[in-house]
């Protein structure tokens, strides 16, 4: 009886080792997490939100969370005031779509696919990174 018992903690610890070993991995995969700012009368934003954004979201699952922030509402456009403020956007650079990805503001259909996946890609090799820090957000 007693080697019954020992064999199945044998059993149970080896499957929460493996467990917890894969709860690990996951976790040094990290995330990487942005947000996006847009506009519903802005073809351009839906342009990047219909045609961009969807094949990177399937191809990196829940490492990728985008938070999606419409500015027609007035707190989100004071949000979106906020943030190019804390990263110091030129007035040239501002419209939408805008998106801040760790330290990086990418502005516009064309620079936003350009880069995007790269800085994914640059940000999983060191872990993740969480959102911007952007007041109000």
């Amino acid at each position: 009886m007693q080697k019954r018992w020992l064999m199945i903690l044998v059993a149970g610890l080896a499957l929460l080792a493996a467990c917890n070993a894969s709860h690990t991995d996951r976790q040094q995969e990290g995330v990487v997490r942005a947000v996006f700012f847009w506009s519903e009368t802005c073809p351009h934003c839906h342009e990047v939100m219909e045609r961009d954004l969807p094949p990177l979201e399937e191809q990196y699952g829940n490492r990728l969370e985008i938070k999606k922030v419409e500015v027609s509402d007035p707190a989100n456009y004071q949000v979106w005031v906020s943030a190019m403020e804390a990263f110091q956007v030129p007035p040239e650079r501002q419209g939408v779509p805008m998106l801040f990805i760790g330290d990086k503001v990418l502005v516009g259909s064309l620079e936003i696919p350009e880069q995007l996946p790269g800085l994914i890609e640059q940000y999983l090799e060191a872990g993740g990174v969480d959102f911007p820090a952007i007041p109000g957000l």
